[in-house]
């Protein structure tokens, strides 16, 4: 019989199923002097593996920046950034943060590692040719090192917000201060936090609009209505598995153990 701990690591490992190939990248991996910073500043960028959406001209990096942990303590977050051609018109690009649904909870998961990332942004060729920067983060834990705070609102809203700010230190983004926020599932959850956080955190932004896609809301509803789907209970399993790890409080207070093989 395994334990309840052993349970949850073995079902948010399954995860891990879908990102073996991707690999982790050490270029992603930042010094312990090299976190502390603003936040939304850059650390280290390098071409993004696929590139752009194809035909539309865009220049694509991954990106290195920095942010704010669920505790308050400095972090660095890997993400991606899509230019579109040409050169930015006069007061600068508007930005669209793009926050991804759910794609595991370990680092080799990362959206910026998969070779098809600009595949999988809904509406990024449109927002090329309309002139957007379009930047995606990858969440904390995914892509660096560290427990990925999975459906934790407040840390996905930081990182979201971090992330415009990124693209604005990246001079070759030419982007204003003007954005907005375009999230799926996990990411429609991110995107109601970074909504609701831009105006104390992020102050120095101007939050144009927020657009949530079946967001993960009314968590504990929907984890018990999707309970008895395979995906249903991976989710749960993985939100579990990661708020018992980053709040510190032993699975055993949330799940029966009856309820566990």
């Amino acid at each position: 019989m395994h334990t309840i701990d052993q349970c949850l690591r073995l079902a948010a490992k399954a995860a891990l199923v879908f990102c073996l190939s991707l690999g982790v990248g050490q270029e992603a991996r930042a010094l312990s002097d090299e976190v502390s910073g603003k936040p939304g500043s850059i650390i280290r960028v390098w071409p993004l593996e696929g590139g752009g959406p194809s035909g539309a001209g865009s220049t694509a990096f991954r990106i290195l920046y920095r942010s704010t942990g669920l505790d308050g303590e400095p972090i660095a977050v890997s993400g991606a950034i899509f230019i579109p051609p040409g050169a930015a018109p006069a007061g600068g690009r508007n930005v669209i943060a793009w926050a991804h649904p759910t794609s595991g909870v370990v680092e080799a998961c990362a959206p910026s590692l998969m070779p098809d990332l600009a595949g999988t942004i809904w509406g990024l060729a449109e927002m090329m040719a309309r002139g957007y920067v379009v930047v995606a983060t990858d969440y904390p834990g995914l892509g660096t090192p560290g427990m990925h705070p999975y459906l934790i609102g407040v840390s996905e809203g930081r990182v979201v917000l971090d992330s415009v700010r990124a693209a604005r230190d990246l001079p070759d983004a030419g982007a204003s201060n003007r954005f907005v926020v375009w999230g799926h599932s996990q990411g429609g959850h991110a995107s109601l936090y970074a909504g609701e956080l831009a105006a104390s955190y992020a102050p120095d932004l101007k939050l144009l609009g927020v657009a949530a896609a079946a967001p993960a809301t009314y968590l504990i509803e929907l984890f018990d209505a999707d309970k008895s789907s395979p995906a249903g209970k991976e989710l749960t399993a993985m939100a579990l598995y990661a708020w018992s790890e980053l709040y510190h409080d032993p699975a055993t207070s949330l799940v029966d153990p009856a309820a566990m093989p």
